[in-house]
């Protein structure tokens, strides 16, 4: 691939994704080569001597070559090898290069929105590690891949579509950023396995102990990793479950509340209401009868019928 770079307009009023990429490229720095390439724009452009502060951030894959990498946050150079991601962050201070002797070959995309900056309020991404030694994972590189294609044949036509790709990447380095702090794949799968079996067994009381013997894994370990992966507890996420049915059914079905607390195994249709309302800020009947009105409004129809119609016309 040839070398390219493209820059996009940072305040994109048509994204909706939290996330706009203003820039994408591809280098090739071959050994004893300068850098930065003096093609770079002067807003891109820096020295080793003085070096950089981006407003937005950037995803650097380093795919070949060797080079180091120093900011304001690291207490010594970081060697940076094949294989290795740098992640800068708007208004902290760094500055990269290639190893002379070998060069190195880079892709990037830079992004702005509140995506990155949730992400950095929680911890997810942290200008304390900005450099992360992934490897040449197919997720990353056939990321990279899809911006580069898009970003080369019609970037501003396809800045939507590269600003979903810079919320792929996040997650993709939430991942990684799990693995580099010892989130181990076994417990991974485990708590996989575990929210798959409370998804599918949410009528029934939740045995937490049960459910880990089944598993094989302590309770504290895998209520501990459960939330640390998913955000909540085991117990919290089996009430979000039960709710969301709950919707599923006040929407598309005229069974009553008291009905739908006992398929969902509910203590009663006050405990059903009360967890509904807390979440909601309505009452169930309350909501059913606003959902019904807006679907009637809209189809004629209520969802009832609407799935009856359906139902008789396959």
């Amino acid at each position: 691939m040839k070398d390219y770079y493209v820059y996009l307009p940072g305040e994109y009023a048509g994204s909706i994704w939290g996330c706009v990429a203003t820039s994408v490229g591809f280098t090739r720095v071959g050994p004893g080569c300068p850098y930065p390439p003096h093609r770079h724009p002067m807003d891109h452009h820096f020295s080793w001597s003085k070096g950089r502060v981006l407003q937005a951030y950037q995803i650097i894959l380093i795919s070949e070559g060797t080079g180091i990498f120093e900011s304001e946050f690291e207490s010594q150079t970081q060697t940076v090898n094949a294989g290795t991601v740098l992640l800068l962050f708007p208004g902290v201070w760094h500055r990269y290069e290639p190893d002379p002797g070998t060069g190195w070959v880079e892709h990037w995309i830079e992004c702005r929105g509140s995506v990155f900056d949730e992400a950095t309020r929680l911890g997810i991404i942290a200008p304390q590690r900005a450099v992360l030694r992934t490897g040449l994972g197919s997720d990353l590189v056939h990321c990279f891949d899809r911006c580069h294609f898009l970003a080369q044949r019609g970037a501003l036509a396809n800045q939507d579509m590269l600003s979903t790709l810079g919320l792929h990447l996040i997650s993709v380095l939430a991942r990684l950023q799990r693995e580099e702090r010892g989130f181990e794949r076994a417990i991974d799968e485990i708590v996989e396995r575990g929210h798959a079996l409370i998804t599918l067994r949410c009528h029934e009381p939740l045995d937490l102990h049960k459910l880990c013997a089944e598993l094989g894994v302590s309770y504290s370990h895998f209520r501990h990793a459960f939330k640390t992966r998913l955000g909540i507890s085991p117990k919290q996420y089996q009430l979000q479950v039960r709710l969301q049915k709950a919707r599923d059914l006040l929407t598309n079905t005229e069974k009553s509340v008291k009905e739908i607390a006992e398929i969902l195994g509910f203590e009663s249709a006050f405990h059903l209401s009360r967890q509904f309302k807390e979440r909601t800020g309505e009452a169930p009947s309350a909501w059913r009868e606003k959902k019904v009105r807006l679907q009637t409004h809209s189809t004629g129809k209520s969802p009832v019928q609407t799935v009856k119609d359906r139902e008789s016309n396959p």
